[in-house]
């Protein structure tokens, strides 16, 4: 019993077809989980949501958050769009988010919510307002520290709704999860040809011994 050269050769392409195969299969951890707790006071995910999404963070007594409601407002008039209001600080019940819908108007289709430590960690939310945008697949479009003008929301959202993907921010780009699931794919898929080599020689020489 011989271990042609052929088989070799067939078994590396097979490797190197099945580690390429599982680089292109789309990571489970590609979209961004934004979770917060709605006003229901169940905890929810921004990426229960459909289309482009504008995620904003806030507190109810920054002036600066209030300024741009009226952004937001015009945005969601101009664009296709869910906007997530989400208060960085959390309340054990949601009457903070009912006063502020209220005493604000905002649009029923917007979703109110309580941020949480998890997703302000992630996106380092060290002021507000802070605003991310994801795009239709989840993927994170932009991230913006500080107050912004209805022209920088408008031209991200743009980038998103397009997918140009060169604009998005790189440190929340998949590409580098991407790499991941290719070096992950590499180290089983080069684990199982080492076994594969190794139990066949093991079982060459309980057979020649034989």
């Amino acid at each position: 019993m011989k271990f042609k050269r052929k088989n070799i050769s067939s078994l590396i392409i097979i490797l190197l077809f099945t580690i390429i195969m599982l680089s292109l299969v789309p990571s489970k951890a590609a979209n961004t989980s934004i979770t917060f707790w709605n006003m229901e006071m169940l905890l929810d995910d921004v990426n229960n949501y459909e289309g482009v999404r504008l995620v904003s963070f806030f507190l109810p007594t920054c002036p600066s958050c209030i300024n741009e409601l009226d952004v937001l407002k015009e945005l969601e008039q101009n664009y296709s769009i869910t906007i997530f209001e989400l208060d960085a600080q959390k309340q054990s019940t949601n009457q903070t988010l009912i006063d502020f819908k209220g005493d604000h108007s905002l649009p029923d289709e917007w979703v109110l919510g309580y941020s949480t430590d998890e997703s302000e960690i992630y996106f380092e939310i060290d002021r507000v307002p802070s605003i991310v945008i994801l795009d239709d697949n989840g993927d994170v479009a932009a991230v913006i520290k500080g107050s912004a003008s209805y022209n920088t929301l408008s031209e991200k959202i743009e980038d998103a709704i397009h997918k140009r993907t060169t604009n998005y921010p790189t440190n929340y780009s998949n590409t580098n999860k991407r790499s991941d699931n290719m070096l992950l794919a590499f180290a089983i898929i080069l684990g199982v040809g080492i076994t594969v080599v190794v139990g066949y020689f093991v079982v060459k020489g309980f057979i020649s011994k034989s």
